[in-house]
């Protein structure tokens, strides 16, 4: 059965994208006594087949366990997006990444991942597990993140870095829409360890003590993981242009990890000044 706090997610996302999604864009008459903001229950529950009582149930978050042709039919009447669709069949249960049991395994870092992010001289490379700790990194990494030996337990955590190390907001162009996404990629991954305290304490304190995590958390945007252009501001060398990309990898003991890499991009001064900042120890970390 689903646990009390899967119940109650699956709610509010359907609430939520159910009063998102207007009447004219399905093709159904709005009519002149509408008072509900979006499509009505019923509207959602005869376009996925279903009965209006059970779809409402789900919003009730009452004690039933949707199968996944119910929740494929639901996502397809609220025309939800891949990541979205993702997201409502985790909730439910199905596809988690550890078997099921909605708990994180240990994750271990090969000398062989670390060697290969050791060899990216100029380019900043780090490993990050399931809930977005930095297990690993290179030399370079720490032109972006600062002295990540020196930081303690969940500080060194890529999430945390963005939203509470001042250091992070100044350097990083664009860092309003960066952090959307992140918010929204965490909440995708967030869907298989709902019931673990262990990720949990990470957005209980992210909530806590940043209103601008806390307004995009509410909103229950999910995103998948893509490729990108990330842009910095160093106070020593200036702007930094990098491609990146993620990567899955595999721990070494088969737990899944992010491999994070920055690629100057080309036709800018990038890789020059990474050059220069590898072979000053203290530009880098300087903030």
């Amino acid at each position: 059965m689903l646990s009390n706090i899967r119940r109650s997610e699956i709610s509010t996302f359907l609430r939520i994208r159910r009063a998102r999604l207007q009447p004219e864009q399905l093709g159904l008459p709005r009519g002149a006594r509408r008072r509900t903001p979006g499509l009505r229950r019923e509207e959602v529950a005869e376009l996925a087949g279903i009965s209006t009582e059970w779809y409402a149930w789900l919003e009730q978050m009452r004690d039933v366990h949707p199968s996944m042709d119910t929740l494929q039919r639901i996502a397809g009447a609220l025309r939800l997006e891949p990541a979205e669709q993702q997201h409502l069949l985790t909730l439910g249960g199905y596809g988690l990444e550890n078997a099921g049991n909605g708990l994180a395994r240990e994750a271990v870092v090969g000398a062989q991942l670390q060697r290969l992010m050791d060899q990216l001289a100029c380019c900043p490379a780090w490993i990050m597990g399931a809930r977005s700790d930095i297990l690993a990194w290179n030399r370079a990494a720490t032109v972006i993140h600062g002295d990540l030996g020196g930081m303690q337990g969940i500080e060194r955590n890529g999430i945390h870095q963005l939203f509470l190390n001042p250091r992070m907001r100044r350097m990083l162009v664009d860092w309003e829409i960066h952090a959307q996404d992140c918010v929204a990629k965490l909440r995708l991954t967030q869907a298989n360890y709902l019931d673990d305290p262990w990720f949990n304490e990470l957005i209980e304190l992210l909530r806590s003590r940043s209103p601008a995590f806390t307004e995009w958390w509410d909103e229950h945007d999910v995103r998948l993981p893509h490729d990108g252009v990330k842009v910095y501001e160093h106070p020593d060398v200036g702007r930094l242009s990098f491609d990146y990309a993620i990567l899955q990898v595999a721990g070494g003991n088969g737990v899944p990890l992010h491999l994070i890499t920055y690629v100057p991009t080309r036709d800018t001064d990038t890789e020059e000044k990474m050059k220069a900042l590898v072979e000053c120890p203290q530009a880098m970390l300087h903030a």
